[in-house]
């Protein structure tokens, strides 16, 4: 209850402070809000300054004080209270270590709490830290302690043991370590020993007698990265020590190695240089460095990279080879850039094909050799274009007649120099003309393009092709020209354009019946035949069209479909002539899908000349008195089709004598 009482002093205390210095600026104020030190107490401390183990007496100044409490261990910049445990109503406290350490007291007195702060300073007297490095040939090395007990001095005194001492001034010395001399096999106690510039402490500082460690370790001298760029002036990275000299050796391929005339003698990260190289070439770069005792230690091998076009030719296939030779550390994996981003990583290949470019667009490769210990190896960059062979002609093609306003071509394609990114171009010209017209649009990307614009049931066109590919390299010419078939019916006969649709001749006409959903149930060979006739009595519904192959079997052309149904065709004469000569004596309708047929002739006055329900008898032009006279006569048809249903045809004939 009473530290509780005791913190609420302190707090309020706390809060005065702030509020007088809450008018001298933003400054003041942090700088009250850092601390519970206030300046209402106080108390001395004997002494202020001593040596480790230190132990300081206290003695208060405040009248009166009720609940008077330490915090021996106080830190300047806390802002919240001590805890229970850190304060003591004691007046002496022992500092087993050196430091700088600050007291709070508080209390109250008068109702009022107070507080106050006083820093004490422990000096270290514990003796500096070193290595001790000895050599066969009587050489010793020193290397101070890089440590807080070493750093704590102002002076280190090395004492060699043979009557020489070397003060070393640890605040400002940057030497990394320092040597002296015996006559081999007489190497005498080597110790430590600090002191402070004030003299303070100096007598109860403690000694250190060094231990020899073996010989000096050069693990930490090694290469980090190998870079070759492209005017073959290498980059090595490497991490140094101070003091020790380090040469940079290099060897070509798996030769000897040389020394490079690059050297340093100074500790952290390194770069040197090496010129005039070859980067397409594969170097091993290694360092050697010499202790004091004249030993060379050898560094890990790192080897160069670099990267090639490889032998591989595709279109649009750029391939990739490198080389490196053997490191000391294993290889974790190969990074292969293209425009600095990684594509591919593999631990033990040696080539690539990049499928992922386009002709007329340059890429810069480059090639990261990750090596155990995190050591980096890198290329020089090359810059490549996808290649491509010039293409040949289109020597495969298809024309197909679709409606009568479309013809759908199609190409095939095969041989070299097909790429991702192409333009077809297709030319068309009215059958029988040589003049042939672009039609296509600009990059046309489709193999299977339609030509809109053009009349079926009119005309028949001719279309060739070339090829040009993203290199903008062409075939050679135009592809041989194939023709549109325009296939017309003239019942019960279907025909089609004797013109040949290719320059070469025509291998076979193929007349194909199509049923409704467009597939081929039967073919019938029509050689070189240019019509054919249908036997319309045993068809329902169906369709025809015709196939033309070339003698090379390369190009086909397809006709327009004809579609025809199951529903009554009448095809009446407009005249006939019954005078003797065996032709066109009789007036004969000829009729498809029906089933019940009736016709009547009348005269110009109605009156009925003829009469059958007979389609397969036809009128011979004579009645009751003799033979008919010349002139115009009427008729009516009645018949039921397929289905059924009633068709009515009327019209009129010309009888000739």
């Amino acid at each position: 209850m009473k530290h509780k009482l005791l913190i609420a002093f302190l707090l309020g205390i706390f809060s005065l402070v702030i509020q007088e210095v809450s008018g001298q600026g933003a400054s003041a104020r942090t700088e009250a809000t850092q601390s519970f030190c206030g300046t209402t107490g106080g108390f001395t401390v004997t002494p202020e300054v001593g040596c480790a183990p230190l132990t300081v007496n206290v003695k208060n100044k405040v009248p009166k004080p009720e609940n008077l409490t330490y915090a021996f261990r106080f830190d300047r910049n806390q802002n919240t209270p001590p805890s229970l445990s850190e304060t003591t109503q004691d007046s002496s406290y022992t500092y087993p270590t050196p430091g700088t350490f600050t007291i709070l007291q508080y209390g109250s007195a008068g109702g009022t709490g107070f507080s106050a702060c006083k820093d004490v300073v422990v000096k270290e007297t514990r003796g500096p830290k070193g290595e001790l490095i000895t050599c066969t040939n009587g050489k010793a090395m020193v290397t101070l302690g890089d440590d807080p007990v070493t750093k704590a001095y102002d002076i280190v005194t090395i004492n060699w043991g043979d009557g020489a001492t070397l003060n070393v001034n640890v605040k400002t010395s940057t030497t990394a370590f320092f040597e002296h001399s015996y006559n081999p096999g007489n190497l005498p106690a080597i110790t430590l020993k600090g002191s402070y510039a004030n003299s303070v402490c100096n007598t109860e500082a403690n000694t250190t007698t060094l231990t020899a460690n073996g010989s000096q370790s050069l693990t930490g001298i090694r290469i980090r990265t190998v870079e070759m760029p492209e005017d073959g002036n290498a980059k090595i990275i490497y991490d140094g020590m101070e003091g020790i000299e380090t040469k940079v050796y290099i060897a070509k391929g798996d030769g000897e190695f040389v020394f490079t005339n690059q050297s340093r003698k100074t500790g952290g990260v390194q770069s040197v240089s090496v010129p005039l190289l070859d980067p397409k070439a594969v170097y091993r770069f290694q360092l050697r460095s010499t202790d004091i005792c004249g030993n060379v230690i050898t560094s890990p091998i790192v080897s160069s990279v670099a990267i090639k076009e490889g032998g591989l030719s595709l279109d649009e296939i750029i391939s990739l080879e490198w080389e490196t030779e053997s490191n000391t550390d294993g290889v974790v994996e190969f990074q292969l850039k293209r425009n600095g981003a990684v594509i591919f990583t593999t631990p033990d290949k040696r080539s690539y094909e990049d499928t992922d470019v386009k002709c007329g667009n340059t890429y810069q490769y480059e090639i990261v050799t990750i090596i155990n210990n995190d050591v980096r190896s890198y290329s020089a960059p090359i810059r490549l274009q996808p290649k491509s062979s010039a293409p040949g002609d289109i020597t495969n093609a298809l024309v197909t007649v679709k409606d009568n306003n479309t013809i759908g071509t199609k190409v095939e394609l095969s041989g070299e120099g097909l790429t991702s990114e192409y333009n077809l171009v297709v030319e068309r010209a009215m059958l029988g003309s040589s003049n042939f017209e672009v039609v296509s649009p600009p990059n046309n990307q489709s193999l299977q393009w339609d030509d809109t614009n053009v009349s079926t049931s009119q005309s028949s066109y001719c279309y060739r092709f070339q090829y040009e590919n993203a290199c903008k390299m062409k075939s050679p010419s135009f592809s041989t020209p194939v023709c549109s078939i325009l296939l017309a019916t003239n019942t019960p006969d279907i025909v089609w354009n004797p013109e040949a649709p290719f320059i070469s001749t025509v291998e076979t006409y193929t007349l194909q019946q199509v049923d409704g959903g467009g597939n081929v149930v039967n073919e019938t060979a029509k050689g070189l035949s240019t019509s054919h006739t249908l036997d319309l009595a045993s068809q329902s519904d169906f369709g025809y069209r015709i196939e033309a192959k070339s003698s090379d079997g390369n190009f086909t052309s397809v006709s327009n479909l004809l579609n025809f149904r199951s529903e009554a065709i009448l095809l009446v004469p407009d005249a006939f002539t019954p005078n003797g000569d065996a032709y066109n004596e009789r007036f004969e309708v000829k009729a498809y899908f029906v089933k019940d047929f009736k016709m009547s002739v009348f005269s110009r006055w109605g009156e009925v000349v003829y009469h059958s329900e007979d389609i397969a008898e036809g009128w011979d032009g004579n009645i009751k008195t003799g033979k008919a006279p010349g002139g115009y006569y009427l008729y009516k048809i009645e018949a039921t089709n397929a289905s059924g249903q009633t068709v009515v045809k009327n019209g009129s004939f010309l009888l000739i004598r």
